[in-house]
């Protein structure tokens, strides 16, 4: 399959950026494998519902809506910060909200700061299958990551999975296929970036390595069968 000069559009957080990998991220990688000419949109902290001070995916869509993209691929992640529980005592950052029926729901035109995780994710798979219907398009669930609770980053990735499978958007499950476990510490040093000094890896921020033997292979793997 010939790749190059197709339009690939890159949104979500920072592992889909490549934070813990001077920027050199998903994007990068499939761009320089396949020939994919790269709009990018991501961000670093990116939280799909709504917190105060932090890139909202809603309004990356928004952006991308707005500029007028015309992508023939679109990859992007979201979740794993919203599900984090380091900024509230014992809550994630943004509730994960009951699961919304139907196929009439919110778009990211409609969603308000107010709105839950599942609604805001179910409003972006609504908006790309409406507004991007020949493009082939990708969600990223990571991996295992020991700076989140096990608990909470399943309930999040399956609810993520479930609205995926509902508007026939396809994915790769890197949590439960791609064998890397943050919580070993061995897998946490080797495969993550010591972002903040720690004298280790931070759990969550894929290095080269992490990129280029648990990320990549499934990744452009599931890019050649959609």
């Amino acid at each position: 399959m010939d790749f190059k000069g197709k339009k690939l559009l890159i949104f979500g957080d920072s592992i889909m950026n490549g934070s813990g990998n001077n920027e050199y991220g998903v994007g990068e990688y499939l761009s320089a494998q396949f020939g994919f000419e790269l709009l990018k949109y991501t961000v670093g902290g990116a939280r799909v519902g709504y917190v105060a001070g932090k890139s909202w995916e809603v309004e990356q869509v928004r952006q991308i809506l707005s500029d007028k993209a015309e992508p023939d691929y679109i990859v992007f992640d979201g979740f794993t910060n919203d599900c984090c529980m380091e900024d509230k005592e014992n809550e994630p950052d943004v509730p994960i909200g009951d699961f919304p029926s139907g196929y009439d729901g919110k778009t990211v035109d409609e969603v308000t700061q107010a709105d839950d995780f599942s609604t805001c994710f179910d409003a972006i798979l609504h908006t790309l299958a409406v507004k991007f219907p020949r493009a082939k398009i990708l969600f990223v669930r990571p991996h295992n990551m020991g700076r989140r609770g096990d608990r909470i980053q399943k309930l999040y990735g399956e609810r993520a999975l479930a609205l995926c499978a509902k508007w026939g958007i396809a994915y790769v499950d890197l949590y439960s296929e791609s064998g890397l476990n943050t919580f070993i510490p061995e897998h946490r040093d080797l495969f993550t970036a010591d972002s903040y000094g720690w004298g280790r890896g931070d759990c969550t921020h894929p290095n080269a390595l992490g990129y280029e033997l648990k990320y990549m292979p499934l990744i452009s793997a599931k890019i050649k069968t959609l």
